[in-house]
């Protein structure tokens, strides 16, 4: 696991622990001012953090959509990629692309439903560039080091307002 990951898991932690005890606090208010408001508040209150945690988790699983796209119609859209990615081509093998940029953050399971029902499994190598966007790699079958690539996919750094509907 890297730094960054590290670093965002413990504020996470930290967060979840802040928020508990702001709970706990507003749930005291409530009971010194008045029982009934306690039980109006304190749902409300973990309806939205249901909420927040919803979008979250959609967040997550969406943001390989445009990849698994990309996988499908063979496209490494060059104009789109960091200038340091810019020279992948479809000629080159995925060992090629570690030799000159190092291995990957992560390498991730993908998956792709065909029309006629079927689901196409494979194998993502996913670099982390700044501000949470990344390059994802995507190898031709059977995912070696000795393959060519197939697809090259930039994500996107995520929308700075979390409750807009493009994010």
């Amino acid at each position: 696991m890297t730094a960054s990951r590290t670093l965002q898991r413990a504020i996470g932690i930290g967060m979840l622990v802040v928020t508990v005890g702001l709970y706990w606090l507003i749930a005291k208010a409530c009971d010194l001012a008045s029982p009934q408001l306690k039980w109006f508040v304190i749902p409300a209150m973990l309806a939205f953090a249901l909420f927040v945690l919803a979008r979250s988790f959609c967040r997550d699983v969406k943001k390989y959509v445009d990849a698994t796209h990309a996988y499908a119609r063979r496209d490494i859209d060059v104009a789109a990629l960091p200038p340091t990615f810019r020279f992948i081509t479809h000629d080159m093998t995925l060992q090629q692309v570690i030799d000159r940029l190092g291995p990957a953050s992560r390498v991730v399971e993908l998956a792709l439903r065909h029309r006629d029902g079927d689901t196409e499994h494979f194998k993502a190598h996913e670099y982390d560039l700044p501000y949470n966007a990344a390059v994802v790699v995507m190898p031709q079958r059977p995912f070696e080091a000795e393959d060519k690539i197939r697809a090259v996919y930039m994500r996107k750094a995520p929308a700075d307002d979390w409750l807009s509907v493009e994010s």
